[in-house]
């Protein structure tokens, strides 16, 4: 490798570092500074000065700012009116997905008149090049109110019925290391609750019902089961105690888990529900005979949005383990997956991602979204070498209640001794 390729790695490796450390002060400059393009291109003027657009910006971070102290601060449920600052960040952020089509849309204009100017300037001189302004102007003017109404009305789908959509996953996976004594093993998995000010009881509720009406064999929980340090355990851990399985319920702490306050969350757990709960442990269960070990780590991450590629603590746990014994690993983050498929783990269950939570689809059944950007297992299925990884899309949400292309999830994972 050249010292070239080695110093363009390292810059940016530094500037990822950078960017995620700073992601919610860039987030607030970049929601600010979309809100104000927005207000400008439905109701300013093309003679707008750079004075009057720096004002606005301006005006439009410091009352965010305010909001998101206050926020922080209070919680939403102390202000007098709670939907809203609630309908405040919906707007606020479909804004930037608006701004962001505005821009594009304005790249788009300014090529397009310079390849067109270019080509009536050479075959019939600059008069012709000015006539085509006017109706080049007016397409790209009609197709940036055309998309950013598409982006708004995507947007009050997926706050209203988007985010209410519960999607059931049953999966028949060649899990061969499982053997036939664990044919027709139903392994279901939840994750991502994010119990806080975004879940109501009635919510969790359904949840629970819908999952014990699959009569799973085992049940896994795969992290961020508390939001924030203000999520009411108490009050929905005993609802989430109703969870049944043949062989237990397995659970594992997330990122979330850890800004709650792992001990706080653990004691809570252990309080109010019979659950097993890793933490870098594993729980060796008997199965009709043969023995199965799930294993569950904490949450690692290179910042809040990566998770760690390896996981030390993993290899000690399988080291301690048969080699020709199954296996399943419980990793609140995917990126550990590559590790665990090298090492023999037949079956990788993660969350984390959420689906990205705003998607769109793409070609091959596919679904581009938000969490490619920190990790390349985002959402579904991955296999390497005959071992598998299941990225569940969760229960919740964060940050905003918004969900589009990405319905909460329950997934079934049925183990099958050949392949289906």
């Amino acid at each position: 490798m050249s010292a070239a390729v080695r110093s363009a790695r390292s810059f940016w490796a530094l500037f990822l570092r950078w960017f995620f450390a700073h992601f919610f002060q860039l987030l607030l400059v970049a929601i600010s500074i979309s809100q104000w393009v927005v207000l400008w291109w439905f109701f300013g003027s093309t003679r707008t000065s750079v004075l009057v657009h720096f004002i606005g910006m301006t005006l439009a971070y410091g009352l965010n700012r305010q909001l998101v102290v206050r926020t922080r601060q209070h919680g939403l449920k102390r202000h007098g009116i709670i939907r809203l600052p609630r309908l405040y960040y919906a707007v606020a952020f479909t804004s930037l997905f608006c701004a962001l089509f505005l821009f594009l849309d304005a790249a788009a204009w300014a090529a397009t008149r310079i390849f067109l100017g270019a080509l009536t300037v050479e075959a019939s001189g600059a008069g012709a090049a000015l006539a085509t302004a006017s109706p080049i102007d007016t397409v790209f003017r009609w197709l940036g109110h055309a998309g950013t109404g598409a982006i708004m009305c995507a947007f009050a789908y997926g706050y209203s019925l988007g985010q209410q959509r519960l999607k059931i996953n049953q999966i028949k996976l060649p899990l061969h290391q499982f053997g036939t004594g664990l044919d027709g093993l139903r392994i279901a998995q939840i994750s991502d609750i994010h119990i806080g000010q975004n879940l109501v009881h009635a919510e969790l509720e359904r949840f629970t019902t819908e999952l014990n009406a699959l009569q799973p064999d085992l049940i896994c929980i795969t992290g961020d089961i508390a939001d924030s340090n203000t999520a009411d355990l108490d009050a929905f851990l005993p609802i989430l105690a109703k969870l049944q399985a043949t062989y237990g319920v397995f659970a594992i702490l997330g990122n979330h888990d850890h800004y709650a306050g792992a001990e706080r969350v653990v004691a809570a757990l252990q309080r109010h529900t019979p659950f097993t709960i890793l933490r870098d442990q594993v729980a060796s269960i008997d199965v009709r005979g043969q023995r199965l070990h799930v294993i569950g780590v904490d949450d690692r991450g290179r910042d809040w949005a990566r998770g760690a590629i390896d996981v030390p603590e993993l290899l000690q746990i399988l080291d301690g383990l048969p080699a020709e014994e199954p296996k399943i690993l419980l990793s609140h983050r995917p990126d550990v997956f590559p590790q665990a498929a090298g090492r023999g783990v037949a079956l990788t269950l993660s969350g984390h991602t959420h689906g990205g939570q705003l998607a769109m689809p793409w070609f091959n059944g596919r679904y581009r979204n938000l969490a490619e950007f920190i990790t390349p297992f985002d959402r579904g299925l991955y296999e390497r070498d005959g071992r598998f990884l299941y990225v569940n899309c969760g229960l919740g949400v964060t940050g905003q209640r918004i969900r589009l292309c990405t319905p909460r999830e329950i997934s079934i994972v049925e183990a099958a001794a050949s392949p289906p």
